[in-house]
């Protein structure tokens, strides 16, 4: 969660070049320390078996790669919210508004897709499990940034 709040912090600040190329920096070992975190979550809360295991950690690695590309461009959409926040248009808040669906929906679309994948060698009450996991992992990501993200004037 340290992620979320220095992400925010950090995407809404005005940078100059060398401190975005810094910010990009931090953002992508921050991201690395989240994925492990995540793992750990994960492997704490599911008992997988052996054959689950070699074949569940390469589908949920592709699964979060998939994932963390939607997670650029939700950060693009911060930053962006946060470059207009202060003279947001009718016309921005539209276009901050169609790309914030197509990435929820996005989100949902990768979610499916990976509980059929895994479906595939595991229980469903076991995958039911793993989604579980990710869900409450993102909703307390969407609580620190719904604290973070003032509301649009």
């Amino acid at each position: 969660m340290k992620f979320l709040s220095v992400l925010v912090l950090l995407a809404s600040l005005s940078t100059t070049a060398y401190a975005q190329d810094d910010l990009d920096a931090e953002i992508a070992l921050l991201r690395q320390s989240a994925h492990t975190d995540r793992k750990i979550l994960i492997m704490g809360n599911v008992g997988f078996t052996a054959d689950e295991s070699a074949q569940f950690w390469p589908a949920w690695n592709a699964y979060r790669t998939a994932v963390s590309a939607n997670g650029d461009r939700e950060l693009a959409l911060i930053k962006d919210y946060a470059a207009n926040f202060e003279d947001m248009t009718d016309l921005k808040a539209k276009k901050l508004l169609t790309d914030y669906f197509s990435i929820e929906m996005q989100n949902v679309a990768l979610k499916q897709d990976f509980a059929k994948k895994i479906d595939t060698f595991m229980p469903t009450k076991k995958v039911m499990r793993v989604i579980q996991v990710e869900n409450k992992l993102d909703a307390a990501i969407n609580m620190q940034l719904a604290t973070e993200i003032p509301l649009v004037k």
